[in-house]
């Protein structure tokens, strides 16, 4: 997996542009946000009412 090159040591390898960095964050933000919801909804199809 990409991520797991780039934050791997102390930073040195990682990405120097500004625009890069924010991709990455929002990349991450954006996949955190989407599994939240997933297992949300999941966990309110099994509990019952």
């Amino acid at each position: 997996m990409a991520i797991t090159e780039i934050v791997k040591g102390n930073g040195d390898d990682a990405p120097k542009r500004f625009g890069v960095r924010i991709g990455w964050f929002v990349a991450i933000w954006a996949l955190s946000t989407v599994v939240f919801f997933v297992m949300a909804s999941l966990l309110h199809l099994l509990v019952p009412k």
